[in-house]
């Protein structure tokens, strides 16, 4: 899920010093106020955000996530949220990569009821069905391709990839603030702490200045940190918190997903300025 790490701002692979920099986005670290606007606290449907992959600054190929529409599941009324992850023709060549993630959220308290996933990656292939039960504290995983079922044990509260991204940007968030919440993917329950730096003033090509918050998140497994590299990820200091770069890195270099100019004319200019 190489190419969601990216557009999700989930803990990718090795490890980087500091955020890395292109000919495509500036990040200026200059005062900003640090007042932030109070988020939406719903999904906004039909939102849908696209984005850019980048390694090297090559272009690799393209992803975006949307809110489709809103449906019942489990006898509760959920956001069906779907995201898909494409790698270009120059990548397909050696390693395509063909992604799609769905996930449905309970409208009231934000949580997955299910989860789906369609994976093909290079030789690669995944096909999966997560239902999430609260009530009981578990989760039932079903493989689409062999027919496997497992549960897994639940805490209260936890996320999905997707989910995560939703949730968190309803979270009123602050300079310096650590947000914690517990991660499903893979089969697993990871612990993971988010930091929230200072806003700074991010400059997009052709798009605009943005002050953002700049988060990082840390995941540990039973206790321990998962040592698999750091990711950064800018969120706008507005109300709408969109996601607008992330940047991490691979065994292969640096990457990055970067917004594209269509979902900021849909979101609206008042989140940057010219």
């Amino acid at each position: 899920m190489r190419v969601f790490a990216l557009v999700l701002g989930v803990v990718s692979v090795a490890a980087f010093p500091e955020p890395l920099c292109s000919e495509e986005t500036k990040a200026h670290r200059v005062a900003v106020s640090t007042s932030a606007a109070k988020p939406h606290r719903q999904p906004i449907l039909g939102e849908r955000l696209g984005f850019h992959g980048w390694w090297f600054g090559i272009p690799i190929g393209r992803g975006w996530i949307e809110v489709k529409e809103i449906v019942e599941v489990e006898g509760r009324t959920a956001y069906h949220i779907e995201a898909q992850g494409h790698s270009n023709d120059v990548l397909s060549t050696f390693y395509p990569i063909h992604d799609e993630v769905h996930s449905y959220l309970d409208i009231e308290t934000l949580q997955p009821l299910r989860f789906e996933k369609y994976q093909r990656e290079g030789h690669y292939r995944a096909d999966e069905v997560v239902t999430f039960n609260p009530a009981r504290g578990t989760a039932t995983y079903r493989s689409l391709l062999n027919g496997s079922v497992k549960e897994i044990p639940l805490p209260p509260a936890f996320q999905d990839l997707v989910s995560a991204l939703y949730w968190f940007r309803a979270q009123p968030l602050h300079p310096d603030q650590t947000i914690t919440l517990d991660l499903y993917t893979d089969e697993k329950i990871y612990q993971t702490q988010v930091f929230v730096k200072r806003p700074i003033l991010l400059e997009l090509l052709k798009r605009g200045t943005f002050p953002c918050f700049t988060i990082e998140p840390k995941a540990s497994f039973k206790g321990l940190l998962v040592k698999r590299g750091r990711l950064w990820a800018y969120l706008t200091a507005d109300e709408r918190r969109i996601p607008l770069l992330v940047k991490t890195t691979t065994p292969w270099g640096p990457m990055s997903a970067v917004i594209d100019e269509d979902s900021l004319r849909a979101v609206g200019r008042a989140v940057g300025k010219r």
